[in-house]
């Protein structure tokens, strides 16, 4: 056995040494070859590794991540929806299949920490329960975290965990800050401790510090929202007893939630509960998952054309090398041993290949991420290329190399060594194979063209119409309000900055919302109940997408209105309640009739609540559209102005004349209004809005790209079996020539030969892209799947590709002398 052991690892690296000098001796077949493997090796590890850190990888500080989950209102089936902070300690006491259940905010707030020296910056702290900590099994770095010695009881417990990072970027890891008062938003607040390294909680959200949840009043949020059980704004998650599996905690969940639904009808009417395995976005996995599988789905495709690319060059390699072959198997070379020799050059190429990929799939990693947009939370993902991804690229560049050579090797090792010796005849075998690898680049190819082109265009559909606002020339900032401001002064204060802001001369126009659009609305106004219309599924009222906006919002914006006015400064506290609504609610409740002066109640959703005031429509505007990954919308857009309803919050909005930015203009006047406020954060509103458009633009960008090199290499293997036929029928050709056939003859007659494939291979692209963009209806905003303009222009762009690739070798072909080509060596 030792003996057979060391003559195996003695032959493969004789064939490996034998492989590396062949490779060397033709140094343009191993650089075109390995950077082709390595761009296909290199955008399959970019989508691995995005795949890992998005739905596989452990969170880190978190101890078992196994048995945490996540628990949530069922939506669309799936987990995990908002629920409210009643709900949670229902939940928490009568749960048994659980250690326990914490919450945590569905996005970190974002703070004013107040300097020793009277500055002001901004800090994002995510709000979460006493035990979430505990929960997690985290352990502080220093200090302590938070444990049942602190009080759930609301504002008794002004205490605040640190971040590593921050503590680190912030204060240098001074071990002293524990036990020091920091001032946020006016309130001081004391250091427990800071978190361990690298511990972020379980999901791809970061924060600078984490506040307990019941802090909520002293940092100018609702208090009434720790009372209110249909407010939904946090995201639950647990612990599950030891024995216990997912299905048993979810059939317990079952039936909590009907009898939360039993109990309190009103908020609860419909209402099921899911609990799913822990994810670094709860909520989203679904359609992430689906997002990256139409990632590897386009990245394999690149793969599969480079490995189509290396067999069809391996093949011609393989005719070249013919005799040598045959001398080899005359002198007593087994088939074995030859399979064995040329699948060693193929794999020492694609091992070149994978390493270079590892290094692209950095680069590749950054491009990404420069195409994502701005979230209204900060996140922090590890894109770093750790042992698994480099244990993937190994795997992939193996069964890679496997796929690419085995074939060319077989075929090569059956070479006729009578026949080889005599004249080197052709193998037909060997051409057709290689005539089919060229074949499948082409239908590969064609098919990215196409996913890329009917992404362009969903971006371009979007873009212009489907968005129904546009954000382009826009920035926006979250407004820091006067510390002990009532809501009448808070209201004043954002309107005399949008006020400011309109009279800076580079500035078109301004206003104020509670939210921007984006898939991210829901400002908690409560439901709307419409006289004479039943609510769905039993419950009182039908849920709303709600903002709050100041006159002159759609304009700036540039939101269409279908029908009626804009909110004016008589819309203001005491004056008759108005709404504008979205197209589609006028649409539903009042099809082909006038929405104008119509009333809808609103209502806010606790037991027998009666409806808090009748709102009169005075506008219908066109409803946003958004993407598949973030529009959690219900579609019954409703907006009511700032000075009768305010919330606490406001984002300014500034459109600029001439499309630059104005951020400097936006902060100076924001700032010499508060100036005990953190300098605001100026957003570029189109990369914000545009947060639902990631899936289109980030598979657009790589179908687009990777298409581009998937038609070079087609064109490649065009070009090369062109210019081999051209080669191997040179005599032919000369033979026609001198019996009178036309230049214009032969060149027809080359062109043919290689349209031919290129034509085979189109149609075949053509009908596999008819098959799979159906698939992708749901990313196309309206565009058709099949799509005549991508389709066409696929097709119209390979023709030319396959026409300019065959043009030189048929080119070549009339230019042969006959003399030349008749001549006896």
């Amino acid at each position: 056995m030792i003996g057979w052991l060391l003559r195996t690892a003695d032959d493969a690296s004789r064939d490996i040494r034998h492989a590396a000098r062949l490779l060397r001796r033709d140094v343009l077949f191993t650089l075109t070859a390995a950077i082709s493997v390595a761009i296909g090796i290199g955008a399959n590890t970019t989508i691995f590794t995005i795949a890992q850190a998005l739905l596989f990888r452990p969170p880190a500080g978190v101890a078992d991540p196994g048995r945490v989950v996540d628990i949530g209102v069922a939506r669309q089936q799936q987990c995990c929806g908002t629920t409210s902070y009643p709900n949670y300690v229902d939940l928490r006491s009568r749960a048994t299949t659980l250690e326990g259940i914490y919450a945590s905010t569905l996005f970190p707030q974002e703070l004013t920490l107040t300097t020793a020296n009277g500055g002001a910056e901004r800090a994002v702290a995510a709000l979460v329960t006493i035990n979430y900590f505990s929960m997690l099994g985290a352990v502080p770095s220093t200090g302590r975290l938070f444990d049942p010695r602190d009080s759930e009881a609301p504002d008794a417990s002004p205490i605040v965990v640190l971040s590593h990072r921050y503590w680190s970027r912030r204060f240098g890891q001074d071990p002293a800050i524990v036990g020091r008062t920091l001032s946020l938003n006016g309130q001081p607040f004391t250091v427990a401790g800071v978190a361990s390294e690298g511990f972020q909680g379980t999901g791809v959200r970061t924060s600078d510090m984490w506040v307990p949840l019941t802090m909520t009043a002293s940092l100018d949020k609702q208090p009434a929202i720790l009372t209110s059980r249909a407010s939904g704004w946090l995201l639950l998650g647990g612990r599950l007893k030891r024995g216990v599996s997912i299905a048993q905690a979810g059939a317990e969940f079952d039936a909590i939630g009907r009898a939360l639904e039993r109990e309190y009808p009103d908020e609860n009417a419909g209402v099921g509960w899911r609990i799913s395995r822990l994810s670094p976005v709860p909520g989203n996995s679904g359609p992430i998952a689906a997002f990256l599988l139409l990632l590897t789905s386009i990245v394999g495709v690149i793969l599969a054309i480079a490995c189509a690319n290396v067999a069809g060059v391996l093949l011609a390699r393989a005719s070249v090398r013919r005799r040598e072959i045959a001398v080899r198997m005359a002198i007593g070379a087994g088939r074995t041993r030859l399979v064995r020799q040329l699948l060693a050059e193929t794999l020492l190429l694609f091992a070149l290949g994978g390493a270079t990929g590892l290094v692209a799939a950095r680069a590749m990693t950054s491009a990404l991420a420069a195409l994502l947009p701005i979230l209204p939370f900060p996140i922090d993902v590890s894109l770093a290329l750790d042992a698994r991804a480099v244990v993937f690229t190994m795997a992939l560049a193996l069964v890679a190399a496997l796929g690419s050579g085995l074939a060319p090797a077989l075929q090569a090792s059956r070479a006729d060594v009578l026949s080889a010796l005599k004249d080197d005849a052709q193998a037909n075998g060997r051409l057709r194979l290689r005539h089919a690898f060229v074949a499948a680049q082409v239908a590969l190819s064609i098919v990215l063209v196409i996913v890329a082109g009917l992404f362009a265009r969903a971006l371009r559909e979007a873009g212009s119409t489907a968005r129904g606002f546009d954000p382009r020339g826009v920035e926006a900032a979250a407004i820091a309000l006067p510390a002990g401001r009532t809501p009448a002064s808070a209201v004043a204060f954002v309107h005399e900055a949008t006020d400011r802001l309109r009279g800076l001369p580079r500035v078109q126009d301004a206003a104020a919302a509670a939210m921007l659009p984006g898939g991210f609305e829901g400002v908690g106004l409560g439901g709307v109940e419409v006289p004479g219309v039943p609510a769905p599924s039993g419950k009182p009222v039908f849920d709303a997408d709600w903002n709050i906006v100041e006159p002159g919002y759609f304009r700036t914006m540039r939101v269409a209105f279908v029908e009626g006015r804009d909110f004016t400064e008589r819309d203001r506290t005491g004056a008759r309640p108005v709404i504008i609504v979205g197209e589609a609610v006028a649409r539903r409740f009042w099809p082909g009739q006038s929405a104008i002066g119509r009333q809808v109640l609103q209502r806010e959703m606790r037991p027998h609540a009666p409806p808090v005031r009748a709102l009169t429509i005075v506008g219908v505007v066109r409803d946003p559209g958004y993407g598949t990954l973030v529009d959690g919308t219900t579609g019954m857009f409703m907006y009511v102005p700032m000075q009768q309803q305010f919330l606490g919050r406001a984002v300014v909005v500034v459109r600029s004349r001439d499309g630059r930015t104005v951020a400097d203009d936006v902060r100076g006047v924001l700032g010499a209004m508060n100036p005990a406020a953190a300098m605001p954060d100026v957003q570029d509103a189109e990369r914000y809005t545009s947060v639902g458009l990631v899936a289109q633009r980030v598979a657009g960008a790589v179908a687009g790209s990777l298409g581009v090199v998937g038609v070079l290499l087609a064109a490649i293997g065009i070009y090369g079996v062109t210019a081999y036929a051209v080669t191997r029928r040179t005599r032919e050709i000369g033979i026609r020539i001198a019996l009178g056939a036309e230049r214009g003859d032969v060149m027809r007659m080359v062109l043919r030969h290689g349209l031919s494939l290129a034509a085979i291979g189109s149609a075949a692209g053509l009908a596999l892209a008819a098959a799979v963009s159906r698939l992708l209806t749901a990313f196309l905003f309206g565009v058709s799947p099949l799509d005549p303009v991508a389709f066409a222009g696929a097709a119209a762009l390979f023709a030319a590709v396959g026409l300019i690739a065959c043009y030189g070798p048929a080119r070549r072909a009339t230019r042969i002398d006959p003399l030349e080509a008749l001549r006896v060596e």
